[in-house]
């Protein structure tokens, strides 16, 4: 298996320090900076100018004519408290890691540090994106119309996410869907207003609103097969003033989450429908925005194939799971309409499966799983390389 037993302090000193500063979507300037700094002191390491506030992207040249292969990492974090009293808590109040991705960095950049040793046995260049912005689904969008591929040119592409769910020391794999893509949707519900106490004058549109939530819940039960995955969620409902008045309109937000494109295109469809027809019953109208985020995350058969070689030589046969597809977003998928990619499940979490699982305050990786995530990633590009 491959090994990188002398790196695993300083990967460990800088996950700990990227967990102790974390920084929302599009705010990561010190995390940058501290990706930056790292990467410069490594022989062989380009930093690739993508005009970038936050995030960045370096190129290690390889020895040979080979693929080039992308590794790729998210550095946000979110708007959650730690509720964990550790020495490398959260420093900045409000503003965890809990998903991870300080984990990923420091796999990445301990990836980035093994590489840069074996740079001349190397058979392709190797690019290292470091992705701002994951959580709000918005920094795959933003790198690609940079011009990524134009100033940073890659055949293949590897990614990864922690998973508490699976213990560290294995990996999760599978081929096809495995997480879902994305649209939010904003619906404005359109009434008359006037006096609550004269309600056969109106024509209110909260009550409208409350027939549409109920039937929208059909759309998943009733017009997605049952073998097929989807989630359509209002999230939230905005209107109304005081007691005796009856308002204009109301607004409806919400998303839908499916694994193939027919499901979401039949689901997307009667969404409008159910939204217009039921609001019209209330003799309101409706005005109804939707925008796709992400697309599903699928891993062909090929890349699946180059990965679970990979995995062996990191991990071993037989620490190799099959991963379970979930209904959560990443856009990671968006470079994956671009180039063949890969997303691993990297397991983090505890021997006895009582891991804390994402988005909660509680939540944090087992020590150990950024240096296995590195050996991870490092592995991906030997193999694809031909080297492993």
């Amino acid at each position: 298996m491959l090994t990188l037993t002398h790196l695993i302090p300083l990967i460990d000193v800088l996950e700990s320090k990227l967990h102790s500063e974390p920084e929302l979507s599009f705010q990561e300037y010190d995390t940058t900076r501290l990706i930056d700094e790292t990467l410069a002191a490594l022989p062989g390491m380009v930093r690739v100018d993508m005009g970038l506030e936050t995030g960045t992207v370096w190129r290690l040249k390889g020895a040979g004519r080979g693929p080039a292969v992308g590794l790729r990492a998210d550095i946000d974090a979110i708007a959650q408290t730690e509720t964990v009293c550790r020495s490398d808590r959260s420093c900045r109040a409000g503003i965890m890691h809990a998903c991870g991705h300080d984990v990923h960095t420091a796999a990445l950049l301990g990836a980035a540090m093994l590489l840069s040793e074996m740079r001349e046995h190397l058979a392709g260049d190797v690019i290292f994106i470091f992705q701002p912005a994951e959580e709000v689904l918005r920094g795959a969008k933003d790198l690609v119309s940079k011009g990524l591929f134009e100033k940073a040119p890659f055949d293949m592409l590897f990614g990864l996410h922690n998973q508490p769910a699976l213990p560290l020391g294995t990996v999760g794999i599978a081929e096809g869907p495995l997480m879902a893509g994305k649209d939010d949707f904003i619906l404005d519900i359109h009434g008359k207003g006037g006096h609550g106490g004269l309600p056969d004058t109106c024509i209110d549109p909260i009550v409208a609103a409350a027939g549409v939530v109920n039937a929208l819940q059909t759309v998943v039960s009733r017009n997605v097969s049952p073998l097929d995955a989807a989630v359509l969620s209002v999230c939230s409902i905005h209107g109304g003033t005081e007691e005796n008045l009856v308002v204009e309109d109301v607004r409806l937000t919400g998303s839908l989450r499916t694994m193939r494109m027919e499901v979401r295109e039949r689901a997307l469809t009667r969404l409008r429908e159910i939204a217009e027809t039921t609001a019209a019953a209330y003799s309101c109208s409706t005005t109804i925005q939707t925008e796709r985020l992400t697309p599903s995350l699928c891993n062909s058969p090929h890349m699946t194939a180059i990965a679970k070689r990979a995995a062996q030589a990191a991990f071993g046969a037989e620490n190799i799971r099959t991963a379970t597809p979930c209904m959560g977003c990443e856009d990671f998928s968006v470079y994956g309409e671009h180039v063949p990619a890969f997303f691993y499940f990297l397991g983090s979490g505890c021997a006895d499966g009582q891991s804390a699982p994402w988005h909660k305050g509680d939540f944090r990786a087992e020590p150990g799983t950024a240096s296995a995530g590195a050996r991870l990633l490092a592995a991906s590009v030997l193999t694809a390389q031909g080297i492993l």
